[in-house]
């Protein structure tokens, strides 16, 4: 008889190849209508229609989203052991559901300013159970082959969330009004999201039997004590925080500043519209070079396109140029979601995978927020990008040759069995 070690390494390596996908679709679909998704592209599109309606200040309603914001950070650790605890499925499903609940129950609000602070600040709390955390643990432990490009396909559905949610709110608000909106896509998350996730996604057997067995083995990998005393983990943390910081900046300041370059406001919205474009291509195209070629070169190559879409902005890009510039920062912005949970995989395993990566997440929004700000105060400091370009440009490269340090990947014993798997 096969011990349950045997069952479950096997269980990970040899998944069934449609199931497998099914889980990928379904996640994709997921991510789709998550809060970072739904949630952050319809805001801006209602946020004047809420403030009409009721008489509120910009900033109050703003405040909304800070909330909520803030509280999905502090709460992500949180959500990242949950996920190892409870299992990715069940979490995404309860927080899914809430989801789209409290988003329908955004129709209901009646002027109190309040309602709409606890409804976002409970938004918040759900919202990371949502979010690429626990469907990157679950993709994880169902592929090792290609488990790149499986993570790109599944992020996806974010990038498709930021082209069709803002312009889809728009047409909801038009054709009806603000309280239908919020129904709709509500019920959206409900009667769409939630019934193809539940049939769909799927733990993987290994899973299956280490939640109905308490005795069975705990998946190979670190522990999070011994990922944070490591210092792979920390290299990582920098790097990504440094190039969320640079890729942010520029996504935020590319039209105003190829506008000042005497560009049309049309043609300088149309560059920035290349983003998205760029950043599909860089989960999917990061995502296969994962599998092809396994190593950390990978990501430095994205990286390395990040610097040079920059230089190319710091040394005048204007025209086709600065559309080039565009694509290369996209596809480096669209690497970065790939690749985070692919490098927690392969360096620290399965065993603390939704936790350690978790504290990885995080770092996206916080160089996010930090780095437009920085490029703006640099602007009106000195009254020029130029500046803020080159420094971005140079910490990008250095960014870049951190994860060149990185050691090799470790062979963890699941992992050993996990080369006969064909998905």
């Amino acid at each position: 008889m096969q011990s349950i070690n045997a069952v479950s390494a096997q269980s990970i390596a040899t998944p069934k190849s449609r199931s497998a996908w099914f889980v990928v679709g379904a996640s994709s679909i997921g991510l789709f209508l998550h809060f970072g998704s739904l949630l952050v592209n319809s805001f801006g599109v209602l946020l004047t229609t809420l403030c009409d309606q009721f008489h509120w200040s910009r900033t109050q309603v703003s405040f909304a989203f800070t909330l909520a914001t803030l509280t999905a950070m502090l709460t992500m650790p949180l959500t990242g052991w949950l996920t190892d605890r409870l299992g990715a499925r069940r979490l995404i499903l309860f927080c899914t559901t809430v989801f789209g609940v409290l988003f329908a129950a955004l129709a209901l609000l009646t002027g109190h300013l309040w309602q709409l602070y606890v409804i976002y600040l409970l938004l918040g709390l759900v919202g990371p159970g949502t979010s690429a955390v626990p469907h990157a643990s679950l993709i994880t432990r169902w592929f090792t082959k290609r488990r790149g490009l499986a993570l790109g396909f599944a992020m996806c559905g974010t990038v498709l969330g930021g082209v069709i949610w803002p312009s889809a709110t728009q047409k909801l608000l038009d054709q009806f009004n603000w309280r239908m909106t919020y129904a709709v896509l509500g019920a959206a998350v409900l009667f769409v999201a939630v019934p193809l996730l539940l049939a769909f996604l799927k733990e993987p057997p290994a899973q299956t039997i280490s939640m109905e067995n308490s005795a069975a083995p705990a998946l190979e990998g670190l522990s999070r004590k011994d990922a944070i005393r490591s210092g792979v983990l920390w290299l990582m943390i920098v790097a990504f925080f440094i190039v969320s910081a640079t890729i942010q900046a520029c996504m935020i300041h590319l039209v105003p500043m190829l506008k000042d370059r005497g560009m049309t406001p049309t043609k300088a919205a149309f560059a920035a519209s290349l983003f998205g474009v760029a950043g599909m291509a860089g989960r999917l195209g990061t995502g296969y070079l994962l599998d092809l070629v396994s190593s950390v070169r990978v990501p430095v190559l994205a990286f390395c396109c990040v610097a040079a879409g920059i230089f190319l902005l710091f040394f005048g890009a204007a025209g086709w140029s600065s559309f080039v510039a565009a694509m290369l920062i996209g596809f480096g912005y669209g690497a970065e979601s790939a690749t985070i949970p692919y490098l927690v995989g392969q360096y620290f395993g399965l065993r603390s995978f939704g936790e350690i990566y978790s504290y990885l997440f995080i770092t996206v929004p916080l160089g996010g927020a930090l780095g437009p700000v920085l490029m703006g105060a640099g602007f009106d400091r000195l009254g020029s990008y130029q500046t803020g370009l080159l420094l971005s440009g140079i910490i990008t490269v250095i960014a870049a040759l951190l994860l060149l340090a990185l050691k090799a990947y470790p062979t963890f014993n699941s992992q050993s069995v996990a080369n006969k798997e064909t998905t």
